[in-house]
Formats: structure tokens, sequence, C-alpha cells
């Protein structure tokens, strides 16, 4: 049957604990794949999709994307699997324990704890051990609750060189950069109408506003607090702050735009949040 899937749809699929990853992401195949792993007793599924250009080239960026509350991994790849071979990029789509399928972005949030934060690590580690991926250019992007997830990773781990969170707020408390956060380039993308533009006072979980969270990251990363403005036809402006290392925080605005962006307009910023990733290099 394995076999079979491969010729017929271009999927590898495996069921592994995580120790025993690197089996699964040194067979993979240019194209779609699925591999499934055992995390914390669970299985858990990515699907990766590699340029046509993969196995014939060394260690490739890669872009893990993280889907919204009640999603699965099909939404994100679907979005970002097409710039595989546009950008000579690995895509990785996760996805959330199912069926609550909301990433833990801050613990003892949800009813159940899910270890996503570990999960990512050995995966990242697992393609960096492997030579599989540049250990300079790994990103991540997530839409809502997977978002919010990449601002927790932001926090927590060394592993990206960049991250853009998408339709999403900022936990103040959990998401602030503490003593073992390492500088990272951030580009928030956000409509103005989204319900986290705002920020929110929620009592269990409140939100930074878009301006206030990149004030927290721009202050952090050391960047000079006179931006650069570009504007991208009508409806997209982005705010870009650098520092002397060229390490950068930057608001994609996505004018008249709720939680959910109008399609144009969503693949206009995606566009933008892939050029502002894969410019920067881990140091």
């Amino acid at each position: 049957m394995k076999t079979t899937l491969i010729l017929i749809v271009n999927t590898v699929l495996a069921t592994a604990p995580v120790g025993a990853l690197a089996t699964d992401l040194t067979s993979l195949s240019p194209g779609r794949n699925e591999v499934r792993i055992r995390h914390e007793g669970l299985s858990r599924r990515l699907i990766i999709t590699t340029p046509k250009t993969f196995g014939r080239q060394g260690p490739s960026p890669v872009l893990f994307c993280f889907h919204g509350a009640g999603g699965k991994a099909e939404g994100q790849s679907k979005r970002w699997s097409p710039h595989a071979d546009k950008r000579g990029l690995i895509v990785i789509s996760a996805e959330a324990v199912q069926p609550l399928a909301k990433w833990n972005f801050k613990d003892k949030f949800h009813a159940q704890d899910h270890d996503d934060v570990g999960l990512v690590s050995k995966v990242v580690e697992t393609l960096l051990t492997n030579k599989i991926v540049d250990p300079k250019a790994v990103y991540a992007t997530g839409h809502s609750s997977g978002g919010l997830f990449c601002y927790r990773l932001a926090q927590e781990t060394v592993l990206f060189a960049a991250m853009s969170p998408m339709s999403c707020g900022m936990v103040k408390g959990a998401h602030d950069p503490g003593e073992k956060t390492k500088p990272v380039s951030i580009m928030q993308v956000i409509g103005d109408q989204d319900k986290s533009f705002n920020g929110s006072s929620n009592p269990s979980v409140t939100m930074y506003s878009a301006s206030k969270r990149i004030d927290v990251w721009r202050m952090f990363n050391q960047c000079r607090p006179k931006p650069v403005v570009v504007n991208k036809g009508n409806e997209i402006v982005v705010h870009t702050y650098a520092n002397q290392s060229g390490i950068e925080v930057a608001l994609c605005k996505v004018k008249g735009q709720g939680h959910h962006i109008r399609r144009d307009l969503r693949e206009s910023a995606d566009s933008l949040a892939l050029d502002f990733l894969l410019k920067h290099k881990k140091k």
C-alpha cells in the first residue's frame, strides 16, 4: 500500500515515534509527502511539500505553517505549498491535535495541553541533523491560533531566522520576550478590522494591540524608532523597523480587512511575508 500511494499521489505515509523520525524525513520525495509521527503517545500529522529540485541540491530553506483553530494541515498546505517550487522551499504544514485542533500557544489555556513546542523542535532538530534544511533558513508562519503559536515559538525557541504570525493577537505576559529569548525578525500581517487588531482585555488572555506588539519586539530587538514605509497598492501598507545587525520587525496592515483577508489581498500579503522571511538568515 505504501508503494502504491507513492506512485499515485506522491505521498509518503509513515507512523513512528519522534526518535525514529530521521528515517521518515530522509526518505522524502519531490512534491507532497505525508508523515505521521507519535509524540506524547499521540499520532501527529505533517504534510511536507518539497520542491522539484529536492534531492538534487544542498540543504533547503524550510517554512513551517500552522492552521487556525478547528483547521487541519490541508488548509495551510494548500495555501503555501505552491511556493515550494517558486522559492526552492520545503513547506511543512503541521496539524494540531484533533478534534480541538488548537495550538498550545499558552500553557493551561485550553482544556488539554499538548507539547506542540516540543514537537516542532524535534522535527526541526531532525531536519538539521540530517542536513535536509539550511540551519540559517528556518521560518514559520501561522493563521489565528497558529499565529499565536508563532509568537510562543519566537519567545521560547532559538530555531527560527524569522517568523510571520498572521491574523492573530499576541498574549501579554505569555509572549513578551524574556531573558532566554534571542532576537528574531518578525512580520505581523493583520487586517485593520481584525478582532485582534486593537487587542483585548479578556481576563483569561489579554492581547496587545497590533501597534503595541510591534513596539514590544522593536524595542527588544533594538530596532530604530523610525520605520521604512512601503505601500503595496491602496490597501496594504508595511512599516519596517530595523536594527544595526539587520534584524527587522514589520507590521503589514491590510486596510478594511477582518480576520479572513480577501483572497487577492491575502496572496499579496503572503508574497510580501515570504520576501521578508527569506531575506533573513540566522546569525
